[in-house]
């Protein structure tokens, strides 16, 4: 029993190590009046593109002050489900990836921090 008690101290040591260098590490939010260029990018590969107005910090944020955007709570913050009315259909393993300046973000949308001028794209994957 004593050894499940140590296990589980230092399990929690550890979590607490590890967020505490995220926090460190995380990329820093600006405050302050934003505006964002986003694109969606749709299956049949049209697209339409969106200026966004912010004082958000996040993108998550942005996307949902401007109704863009609809989703699922997660572990991870907002799984993102529907975009500009667009579901992605799960029987057909359709996602939506976020990208910013054509490069996939690392962070999901509720943890990617935005700038003033910051251009993003989204777009429905299909295949996981």
């Amino acid at each position: 029993m004593k050894k499940n008690g140590m296990l589980l101290a230092a399990l929690a040591i550890a979590a607490a190590i590890l967020l505490g260098v995220w926090m460190y590490f995380r990329p820093a939010t600006t405050e302050g009046s934003k505006e964002l260029d986003i694109q969606v990018v749709y299956e049949e590969n049209s697209s339409k593109d969106f200026h966004v107005s912010t004082n958000a910090e996040y993108l998550g944020e942005a996307l949902q002050e401007a109704a863009l955007i609809e989703g699922e709570e997660g572990p991870f913050g907002m799984y993102i489900t529907v975009v500009d009315g667009v579901a992605a259909d799960d029987s057909l393993q359709q996602w939506w990836c976020i990208t910013k300046d054509g490069e996939q973000v690392n962070t999901g949308a509720d943890t990617t921090p935005v700038a003033d001028g910051d251009c993003f794209e989204i777009t429905l994957m299909t295949g996981y």
